[in-house]
């Protein structure tokens, strides 16, 4: 294990143990355990992804540092993203040309896909916009729009039209199998 994910698991422990303490454990919301976590570990996958975004540069072009005409990391950047456990605000690592492109957390999104997926399970239940908006609230703290909810089941809503219009084939071979079983008992009578 990573030793600053492994001191990351030990600091939310401790805050963990110091919110037992204090009255209870806060998992979900601003301040929650479980946001911190999630915090810490989506900031080490972009790490990760601009490691490796750096080795692969390095390979294309051979230049070993940014003074050879290298890429390099070039700080941080501030997002905040709207997840399953809440808004999370991460440290996005930045290069130096400009060219990583975080596949986590995509360069325009304000939300991660499980939320997407949420959303969708949400409306696939049958509530409208406003309940899902006000269960989002109410359960994950996250503030979001009808209009968000609108544009993440149209994305859907898509691809379900795709596939209903899609070209059927000419004949389907469909097999029935019916049958029943009766168990009948014979009594031998002698006359």
């Amino acid at each position: 294990m990573d030793t600053t994910l492994t001191a990351a698991v030990a600091e939310l422990a401790e805050k963990a143990a110091e919110q037992a303490r204090a009255g209870g454990v806060r998992l979900l919301g601003e301040g929650g355990l479980l946001q911190a976590l999630a915090k810490h570990l989506m900031e080490d996958a972009l790490d990760a992804e601009m490691d490796e975004h750096l080795r692969v540069e390095q390979a294309r072009t051979g230049a070993a540092s940014a003074r050879r005409g290298g890429n390099a990391r070039n700080g941080t950047r501030r997002k905040t993203v709207n997840t399953e456990v809440g808004p999370v605000t991460l440290d996005i690592p930045r290069d130096r040309t400009g060219t990583f492109r975080p596949g986590l957390v995509p360069v325009h999104s304000r939300r991660t896909g499980a939320l997407d997926e949420m959303v969708i399970s949400l409306t696939a239940k049958g509530l409208t916009g406003g309940e899902i908006v006000a269960h989002l609230a109410e359960v994950y703290d996250i503030t979001t729009s009808k209009e968000t909810v609108s544009t993440i089941t149209d994305q859907v809503l898509g691809g379900m039209n795709e596939w209903r219009t899609r070209p059927l084939d000419p004949v389907y071979p469909v097999v029935f199998v019916d049958a029943i079983h009766v168990k009948i008992r014979v009594l031998s009578t002698i006359l």
